[in-house]
């Protein structure tokens, strides 16, 4: 049996290495020591995973991409090779037929791996390989040489185990960290409706509704055309009335908002004639004929009142019409509130002439 330099044995590792790295994924190339980015990450991966270790990418640097000086330490032999399907370092010599004894560090290299095996052991043991025998050294019988005691790699393992849990925690705590962000902080949003016939900000009252999972609805109203709300979801659905304007229904992803973000309400063309010939002060004949054509003859009128003593009077058509076609300052501040059209007419309207600061 011929015995191996360091680098030929490395060699064999690293082949191995490719070979078992081949078995799930794919790489440019069949030397790891081209590898690079994405090609690197895919080992210390799929390492881990094998593993439950990896590798830092100096690491992989300094081993596997550079001329190296010495072998790596017996605990990154060890990992490596239970990657490749070996118990550890001595298995994969032993199975691919490896004699590597480099006199002066061969033994206290081989003897390290079988501390790792058998640590039920006081100290680690030498194979003779002519009678088989084992046989105990203490530290000073072996002159400076690597054997440890257990009590001494007890608080390595002690330490390393400790080092492990601290990780663990801290991994945690960004965990619930990242949590509390995600589903308990809040984001403002602000969303203006346009006229989507003008393209222009509406500025009469809008009516919205946002729902929400597992809360009751929250309502919000605006006479600027444009509401302010907090949420912490990704998505949102409202509903949105206007009294000239037809209803609808928005779902929103808040993934995707921009500041403000412009939503497009369709004109009801009824409500907005309604509006015109009520309030104009232009051809008081044109305006009674078109009042005539839009509002059903047993329509429900209803004005309301800004007062504690008087609050809702019903108006028939015709008061109705009466009261929009006389010329008064007053008209200048009708507001529409509601309205319900039936077979091209106008079968229900609910209004609101507002009274002046100067007139209470």
């Amino acid at each position: 049996m011929s015995k191996f330099t360091d680098i030929e044995i490395f060699e064999v590792l690293k082949k191995s290495i490719v070979d078992r790295f081949f078995e799930e994924n794919s790489a440019q190339s069949a030397n790891i020591s081209d590898w690079k980015g994405q090609e690197i990450t895919s080992f210390q991966e799929d390492l881990f995973n094998k593993t439950k270790s990896t590798v830092s990418e100096k690491w992989f640097y300094t081993y596997f991409k550079s001329d190296f000086k010495k072998l790596p330490r017996i605990d990154m032999l060890n990992l490596l090779a239970q990657y490749c399907g070996y118990r550890n370092w001595a298995h994969f010599l032993n199975v691919k037929n490896i004699e590597y004894f480099d006199i002066t560090k061969s033994e206290a290299k081989l003897n390290e791996v079988d501390l790792i095996e058998k640590e039920e052991t006081p100290l680690l043991k030498i194979e003779d390989n002519k009678d088989k025998e084992s046989q105990e050294l203490t530290s000073e019988q072996r002159n400076g040489s690597v054997t440890v005691p257990i009590e001494e790699k007890s608080k390595k393992i002690k330490l390393r185990t400790i080092s492990i849990i601290v990780s663990i925690s801290i991994f945690f705590i960004v965990i619930v960290a990242a949590s509390y962000f995600l589903f308990f902080a809040q984001k403002e949003y602000e969303f203006c409706f346009v006229d989507s016939d003008r393209q222009t900000p509406i500025k009469n009252s809008v009516e919205v509704t946002i729902f929400r999972d597992g809360f009751t609805p929250l309502y919000l109203s605006t006479k600027t055309g444009c509401i302010k709300f907090k949420s912490q979801k990704n998505i949102v659905k409202m509903f949105v009335s206007s009294p000239y304007y037809k209803q609808d229904t928005f779902k929103v992803n808040l993934h995707q908002y921009n500041q403000p973000e412009k939503l497009l309400l369709d004109p009801d063309d009824y409500k907005v004639m309604l509006y015109y010939y009520s309030n104009s002060a232009k051809d008081l004949k044109q305006r009674i004929s078109k009042l005539n054509q839009m509002i059903a003859d047993n329509a429900l009128i209803y004005q309301v009142y800004d007062n504690d003593f008087f609050g809702v009077e019903i108006l028939s058509k015709q008061q109705y019409i009466n009261l929009v076609t006389i010329p008064t300052t007053s008209l200048k501040n009708f507001s529409l509130i509601e309205s319900e059209t039936k077979n091209g007419k106008i079968v229900k309207l609910k209004f609101k002439i507002q009274q002046d600061e100067n007139d209470k």
